[in-house]
């Protein structure tokens, strides 16, 4: 498939792929969390830390909508919002180096790093609708999220290292988008901004359809379960050993989705939307032995390894659906919405829900928190296959005869 690349499409595609590799920073932070609620912030609850560490996925879907709309009317280019979220991204870690004193510095860094992710994520991701085939979208969309699983592999570790050093250490590992920044300045084509017109002059319209939403709702979901498992592991892992235990732990969890990712292409041509119900079940298996086997570390990296698996599996397999019903013009916006805004929101709600709402039921166990989510998964699991097996019918049945 690269063969059939010229040199310039091969580089973008580089290009893209590296700045997958730094799509998912709150990894670099998650280690210190454990730290941060009891030796940093000790007043605030866990769950306050956790929200205020989501605060970017809150962030990113409001400032995502509006540079898609920005992008779709030609008044901003996709190169320009990438460039310029990386470069946001690289100044939160060094801000990190001045305020780190505060409460509200913690929110700060948040809130900046928010509106860099902005900039990049989705409008990246389009970039692969834009400029590359069919074929060449499903490869890249498994090795997109590989990328983004390796690039956790690298902010895990490193970031639980570093915050073993210092509380925000794991900021540090943010100014590595800066030199992704400089890669994209050369690989990113110049396309001249232009309004999309129609026949009488006026700028068209961007109808999108209606799967962008359905495939939307399935990451919200998805990502409402899964960033279960990471926020609590450094607390679930706290007796085991310092933030770096849980850093390794995080790494693991993401060689889970490189391993799938290099895979996906084969597995969705085969089985088709069902890897999004795969997805939930590898999820259920990896938290019922988190539940099973709370003071076991192999079996805790059995388990987020398994776990991790869910992420190249449902991203990948959504942002190709989506793909093939998008135009160049609603590219922007269906990108956004599927690769930022859901999984933003469900990534930020995902400690308001279900960390307060197992800690009512149950008290601050990550035990019965784990095993609660994992029967959340399975059920989801279950709905998803009866709403992809009932869509599996109805095309068939419309399908012309031959």
């Amino acid at each position: 498939m690269k063969s059939r690349m010229d040199s310039k499409k091969r580089f973008l595609m580089w290009s893209i792929l590296l700045i997958a590799m730094v799509q998912m920073p709150n990894l670099a932070l998650s280690p210190s969390i454990n730290q941060i609620n009891t030796a940093v912030f000790p007043d605030k609850g866990l769950s306050t830390i956790q929200t205020v560490m989501q605060i970017p996925n809150l962030i990113s879907p409001f400032i995502t909508i509006t540079v898609a709309w920005l992008i779709s009317r030609g008044l901003m280019t996709k190169r320009v919002s990438i460039i310029g979220g990386l470069f946001l991204v690289a100044a939160t870690g060094a801000l990190a180096l001045i305020f780190n004193t505060q409460f509200w510095h913690l929110v700060l860094l948040s809130c900046v790093l928010g509106l860099g992710l902005s900039g990049y994520i989705s409008a990246a991701s389009s970039l692969i609708v834009d400029h590359f085939n069919e074929s060449e979208r499903q490869m890249i969309s498994g090795y997109q999220t590989s990328f983004i699983n390796g690039g956790g592999i690298i902010m895990s570790l490193c970031g639980g290292l570093l915050g073993t050093l210092m509380w925000y250490g794991g900021y540090m590992m943010l100014l590595l988008a800066l030199p992704v920044a400089i890669i994209a300045l050369f690989a990113i084509p110049r396309i001249p901004r232009q309004r999309k017109t129609e026949e009488g002059g006026r700028v068209g319209s961007s109808r999108l359809h209606s799967d962008v939403f359905m495939y939307g709702a399935f990451i919200f979901v998805f990502m409402l379960v899964y960033n279960v498992i990471g926020s609590n592991l450094s607390t679930h892992m706290s007796g085991m050993g310092n933030s770096a235990i849980s850093g390794y732990a995080t790494a693991i969890q993401m060689c889970g989705g490189v391993v799938c990712g290099l895979f996906f292409g084969r597995l969705s041509r085969k089985i088709g939307d069902y890897t999004t119900v795969l997805s939930f079940v590898v999820i259920f298996i990896g938290m019922t032995l988190l539940s099973l086997f709370p003071s076991s570390i192999a079996v805790t990296c059995v388990a987020v390894f398994i776990a991790g698996m869910g992420m190249s599996l449902m991203l990948p397999q959504c942002m190709f659906s989506v793909s093939k019903v998008v135009t160049p013009q609603t590219s922007a916006l269906a990108t956004s919405i599927t690769s930022c805004i859901c999984p933003g929101f469900g990534g930020f709600f995902s400690a308001m829900v279900f960390t307060n709402l197992t800690t009512k039921l149950f008290g601050p166990s990550t035990v019965m928190r784990y095993r609660f989510v994992s029967f959340v998964a399975l059920a989801c699991a279950a709905i998803v296959f009866a709403i992809v097996t009932y869509r599996k019918n109805r095309d068939r049945a419309n399908r012309p005869a031959a």
